[in-house]
């Protein structure tokens, strides 16, 4: 009778936990990611991107994280009656199969807090999407003066 070697089986296991768990890392697709430009003084900056969803469930998008940056908070802007713009925090944003979700500007972004390093146009920094029943998505967002 032939086994698998100990480490072949324990990749088996990994993937058979991994396909048990839904949606794999290719499920959901970070497209058009940016940072706006920022002064080299700026305690924070602005970030875009676009998620779809090409897996079976749905996903909960629940906050960021870079090395680069001490915080990370998803917000939405929206006018008020007084026709006043405020930011206003998301706990979380739910991506149901076959969604895009697009965080622009003027409307849904990621801010970035507390820059131990303020990145300068034309760089990329890596920033990570988590949720809260997927895996993180992480992608290069490239550092622009304006809208891609």
């Amino acid at each position: 009778m032939l086994f698998a070697p100990r480490a072949w089986r324990a990749v088996l296991a990994a993937a058979g936990l991994a396909l048990a768990s839904g949606a794999s890392s290719d499920d959901v697709i970070l497209e058009n990611a940016w940072l706006r430009a920022v002064p080299p003084v700026a305690p924070a900056m602005a970030g875009y991107f676009e998620l779809r969803n090409n897996g079976n469930r749905s996903v909960r998008l629940e906050g960021a994280e870079a090395r680069s940056a001490t915080g990370a908070a998803l917000l939405e802007t929206r006018t008020g009656k007084d026709g006043r713009r405020r930011d206003r925090a998301l706990d979380s944003v739910r991506l149901d199969p076959g969604d895009r979700l697009r965080f622009r500007p003027g409307r849904r972004f990621l801010q970035l807090t507390g820059l131990t390093d303020v990145p300068r146009a034309g760089d990329r920094v890596e920033v990570c999407l988590t949720f809260s029943n997927h895996d993180d998505v992480c992608g290069d967002f490239q550092v622009r003066h304006s809208t891609p």
